[in-house]
């Protein structure tokens, strides 16, 4: 008796191709649904990332900021130094040229009158008019022996020829004499101070 199994045989092959494509199929839309999970994923991602750049620019936004108000407070702290400075040393000036001035004035000896004064920067130039040679040295004495602002006194010039002191109509022997200006420094500096005070 023959039996005849291809029937069979075509069956089993179609099961098994019905199984594959089903496998098949299963394995693509696994794929399919896998992708997708991570195509989701990776736009969570870049967006939370983006989100995360996004503060960050904020922030270094904010920082730059910062660090120019903090230069433009650096330079206008520096610009007030440099005044300070300015004003400090202009105060010393003024409160040295009152102290030289008094000490000028204080050694005049009588009959001598002066008729410029000039400073530039420690080198200082007196001109007058005397009644006699005598008045013009004593001043120099003076100035030489009890000066506490003025220093290296010497004699530039002394006229023979007399004359008129302007509008005063006072006659003398023009003269000439020129000093360094003592600057003080570090306690001098308060010397000059307590001085000016008591001026």
């Amino acid at each position: 008796m023959l039996i005849n199994f291809l029937p069979h045989r075509e069956w089993a092959l179609a099961r098994k191709r019905q199984n594959f494509a089903t496998a098949l199929l299963m394995a693509a839309l696994s794929g399919l649904v896998l992708a997708m999970v991570g195509r989701v994923w990776l736009t969570q991602k870049m967006t939370v990332e983006m989100a995360a750049n996004s503060i960050l620019k904020k922030e270094i936004a904010v920082v730059d900021g910062l660090l120019k108000i903090s230069a433009q407070v650096e330079k206008d702290i520096e610009k007030l130094r440099l005044r300070e400075t300015t004003l400090l040393a202009f105060q010393s000036d003024r409160k040295l040229s009152v102290l030289w001035l008094q000490e000028v004035a204080d050694n005049l000896p009588d009959g001598l009158y002066l008729t410029a004064l000039k400073k530039e920067g420690n080198k200082i130039t007196i001109n007058g008019v005397a009644r006699s040679n005598q008045e013009v040295f004593e001043l120099l004495r003076r100035i030489a022996s009890h000066g506490q602002w003025l220093a290296q006194v010497e004699l530039i010039e002394v006229s023979d020829t007399p004359s008129k002191l302007g509008v005063l109509e006072l006659s003398g022997t023009p003269f000439a004499m020129r000093a360094l200006l003592k600057i003080p420094s570090g306690n001098d500096n308060v010397n000059a101070e307590q001085l000016s005070d008591a001026h």
